[in-house]
């Protein structure tokens, strides 16, 4: 009876472990799915560098001072103050026919919106780096 008791308990929490684990496993696989689903799109973006490089250049506008916009302009060389809002240096490859010149910023958030010199697509990015297509 004993040896019965010990076997039905050890299976019991055998059961209850592997369940635990496989829940566990599987709210892992979850996240880490995503992230590399979002790398991958972004991969295929033919504009995701020059989005990048613009929103690390509105990131660094923002250190100094919390601006309401910010500019993005191929004919300064150094970030400067012009009607109330600041402008940065920023040149954009050949792969984008177009990069969002002035970004609105609300409490931190923006995004900035690009156009692909060959598909002709626009694609935005957000403060966090998050890259989506932009439908109409």
């Amino acid at each position: 009876m004993n040896t019965n008791k010990i076997l039905t308990t050890g299976l019991g929490l055998l059961i209850a472990l592997t369940g635990a684990l496989g829940v566990t496993a599987c709210s892992s696989d979850n996240g880490a799915g995503t992230a590399t689903q979002s790398s991958q799109a972004a991969a295929s973006v033919d504009v995701a560098e020059d989005l990048e490089n613009a929103r690390l250049t509105v990131l660094e506008a923002l250190e100094d001072d919390d601006w309401a916009q910010v500019m993005l302009a191929s004919d300064v060389d150094a970030p400067t103050v012009k009607y109330g809002l600041l402008v940065m240096p920023y040149t954009y490859s050949e792969a984008t026919s177009r990069v969002q010149g002035t970004i609105e910023i609300d409490g931190g958030d923006f995004t900035i919106e690009a156009d692909s010199a060959e598909t002709g697509k626009t694609w935005q990015i957000d403060q966090d780096g998050n890259i989506t297509e932009v439908t109409e």
